[in-house]
């Protein structure tokens, strides 16, 4: 008698890696013609960052996982304290303090509060974990850990990142377990803030101006005061002409009219996939969010198979920072969200950026392959 076949388990661990070669090659073919329409070179320091943060995801995937647990608070406070040193004096572009001269380096720690915040609430609320949901009464300093440096990268001021603080912290919450009750509190109080944060003035002239022109784009069309403004934030429209022009495949390599034209002056950073829009299409489009949500259920598939609640908390916080901001900088771009300057994940140039997204892939990966603490 034949002895009756099991299926084995299909092990996901290693998917991780055709989906990042796939993200990491579109993005870097795509730099580089941004490049072409810009004129610049950031394709090839972007090169150099890539070597620069690989070699950091693997030290990261390879650590022993409880040292991260060591370095949450650590590395927590020491990012703090860049804040606050970023305030006082960092680099000013574009009427914002978001760099510091760090090891002759120009830093940006407000990309790393991300990976702070998922390791410090990682920890604590593993330590608070008791197997059943949360109240906020339970919680309240986790939301004071949330909110120092949401604060801090308010003031810089970056919303848009602290919008996105916010929401890997909170989804990490949620992920751990929060109370109907709790949660509906939670809400109250971030309705109640908005309007006292424009009130005011905790939100700049510059950002109300994106919100009212997402809101209502034809009170800006009439009045002449009301123009210069539309003038000066014509990015979301032209963003939203250039995806629309590529079509179903696209228009080819090099030939973005709007780009090329320069209409969008952030397509390096934060409107980078409207380059990759108008030349790949509806396809080529379609193919990268594919990707990026393979990213995402790979992600939430690691955070399952973890058998340290640590491990679970970390992978769920690393997997809510790539689908959040992915979803910002899409949003945005596309119109269905104002423009809160966002970048896109693995894509937009800049090294804090990458190193921080790496940084989290390492983790990823080191919880795949050890399962996290056993």
């Amino acid at each position: 008698m034949r002895p009756k076949l099991t299926p084995r388990r299909v092990n996901w661990s290693f998917a991780i890696f055709p989906i990042l070669l796939f993200i990491v090659a579109a993005a870097l073919i795509n730099l580089k013609r941004a490049d072409w329409y810009s004129g610049d070179f950031y394709h090839q320091r972007q090169i150099i960052w890539y070597l620069l943060a690989g070699i950091v995801a693997v030290v990261t995937a390879l650590t022993d996982f409880r040292v991260f647990e060591r370095l949450a608070w650590p590395f927590y406070i020491f990012v703090n304290v860049l804040l606050v040193a970023t305030l006082l004096f960092g680099k000013e572009v574009n009427h914002s303090v978001r760099w510091i001269e760090l090891f002759g380096m120009t830093v940006q720690p407000s990309e790393y509060a991300k990976v702070a915040i998922i390791l410090l609430l990682g920890k604590e609320l593993r330590e608070a974990h008791r197997g059943e949901f949360h109240t906020f009464r339970s919680l309240w300093k986790i939301f004071l850990y949330i909110l120092a440096p949401c604060l801090l990268v308010i003031l810089e001021p970056d919303l848009g990142t602290a919008i996105l603080i916010g929401l890997v912290g909170f989804s990490m919450v949620l992920y751990e377990g929060l109370k109907l009750r709790s949660l509906l509190t939670v809400l109250a109080i971030l309705a109640f803030v908005f309007p006292v944060a424009w009130q005011f003035d905790l939100i700049h002239d510059y950002q109300k101006n994106r919100f009212r022109l997402w809101m209502n784009p034809e009170q800006f069309k009439w009045d002449p005061e009301a123009k210069k403004i539309l003038d000066k934030n014509m990015q979301p429209e032209q963003a939203v002409w250039a995806i629309g022009a590529g079509g179903f495949l696209g228009k080819g390599p090099h030939q973005g009219s709007k780009a090329r034209l320069k209409y969008l002056p952030e397509m390096q950073t934060d409107f980078v996939i409207t380059v990759f829009s108008e030349e790949n299409g509806f396809v080529g489009c379609a193919s990268m969010l594919l990707a990026f949500m393979s990213l995402v259920a790979w992600g939430l598939y690691v955070a399952r198979q973890a058998r340290d609640r640590f491990g679970v908390l970390v992978a769920a916080g690393a997997t809510s920072y790539f689908a959040w901001q992915t979803f910002l900088n899409i949003g945005m771009v596309s119109g269905l969200l104002p423009v809160v300057g966002v970048t896109l994940p693995f894509f937009s140039y800049g090294g804090s950026s990458l190193l921080s997204v790496m940084i989290c892939t390492g983790l990823l990966c080191n919880i795949a392959f050890f399962k996290g603490r056993a």
